[in-house]
């Protein structure tokens, strides 16, 4: 998680400082409402989203693997790692300084667990760039119990008592238990595990494979290869994926893998003269609706083949500003074959610039 943040540290100091001052903000009105300590609970607020941040801001990384997590390196391995003794540091100052605050370190302990085993259960499910990885979890739980003990520690030599009472570990070990019960059974029904270096190899000669094609594919369909693609990976089934391609100012399109087929197209440039082909038609600039209806053949042809062949075509003239015409290829008879119904807009300069298909196949 650490080299994902670092690759987004743009952002990374601004989320802080807003998501520090939401959280200080709380955590100050909190302990002048109770009492407490208002600048422990700054500092602890500050540390929280430090840690929020850090783990869960949005990134270029990620398995790959739609809902997977890495199962990582056998027992203590992982420390060998620089990226997972930072991992650990990440985590004592928050449990450190909640030690101090609420003086219950078996509940802070088990709170920092359950938030570390979150923090990875969100990575692994939700699209934010990030990997799951199981010894990011290790980590972060052994940061958590250094924090913890340092936090023991100071209250110790600063009240000279114990300051482990029977609620705390009642409440604590029983929150740990629940909530432990609960992150297990969500690891278990929507993450699926990823074993050893061979897994490791095989995903990345898939995701090698997919980016090698679809280097070729932003080249054919938008005229040059494209260095800043960001790629976003589903599986829908197994062996299946769906592959969301954005390209920022110039578009995005979705394909089928391994089917290498699109789903959608859309081209967000302007037209410029040299695309202006059809301009010939009749000299002012307007598009014919054959020249039209052939610019649309020959791309559906090339990348909804299943959609081209025997289709009923109908081609509309476009009133909405944009121009151009919008062509409607409808298969009834495509028994499953390819769409259902495919729409190709074509711009009055002769391209295509949008493309949906609606009733796709699915994978499976």
């Amino acid at each position: 998680m650490i080299e994902a943040s670092i690759g987004a540290l743009s952002g990374l100091i601004p989320a802080f400082l807003v998501l520090a001052a939401v959280l200080g903000l709380a955590a100050a009105a909190a302990a002048k409402a109770k009492g407490g300590s208002v600048v422990l609970s700054l500092l602890c607020a500050g540390a929280l989203a430090g840690v929020l941040v850090v783990t869960l801001l949005p990134g270029g990384g990620g398995t790959g693997q739609g809902a997977s997590c890495d199962t990582g390196l056998p027992g203590w391995a992982f420390l060998g790692s620089e990226s997972s003794r930072l991992n650990v540091a990440l985590f004592v100052p928050v449990s450190f300084l909640a030690v101090l605050l609420f003086r219950r370190p078996i509940a802070v302990l088990s709170g920092s667990w359950l938030l570390t085993g979150g923090i990875e259960l969100v990575q692994a499910v939700a699209e934010l760039g990030r990997a799951c990885s199981y010894d990011d979890l290790k980590a972060n739980a052994l940061g958590g119990c250094l924090g913890v003990l340092f936090g023991v520690v100071a209250l110790w030599v600063r009240q000279r008592r114990r300051p482990l009472t029977r609620r705390d570990t009642l409440w604590g070990s029983g929150s740990a238990v629940l909530g432990g019960l609960l992150l297990t059974g969500a690891f278990a029904v929507a993450v699926e595990p990823l074993h050893g270096d061979a897994q490791a190899q095989d995903r990345r000669a898939l995701e090698f494979a997919q980016e090698s094609w679809l280097d070729g594919a932003v080249a054919d369909l938008y005229g040059r290869p494209e260095n800043g693609m960001t790629v976003t990976r589903k599986k829908v089934a197994e062996g299946r994926w769906r592959l969301v391609v954005d390209l920022g100012r110039r578009g995005s399109f979705v394909v089928r893998w391994p089917e290498r087929r699109l789903e959608r197209f859309r081209w967000d440039e302007p037209d410029g003269d040299g695309d202006r082909d059809g301009a010939a038609d009749g000299g002012d600039g307007v598009l014919a609706a054959g020249r039209a209806r052939s610019v649309g053949d020959r791309f559906v042809g090339k990348w909804f083949p299943e959609a081209r062949a025997g289709a009923e075509v109908t081609v509309v003239p476009l009133r909405d500003g944009w121009g151009g015409h919008l062509l409607s290829y409808r298969d009834p008879a495509s028994g499953g074959r390819g769409p259902a119904r495919l729409e190709a807009r074509v711009s009055p300069g002769g391209r295509v610039v949008e493309v949906t298909a609606h009733g796709a196949p699915r994978a499976g």
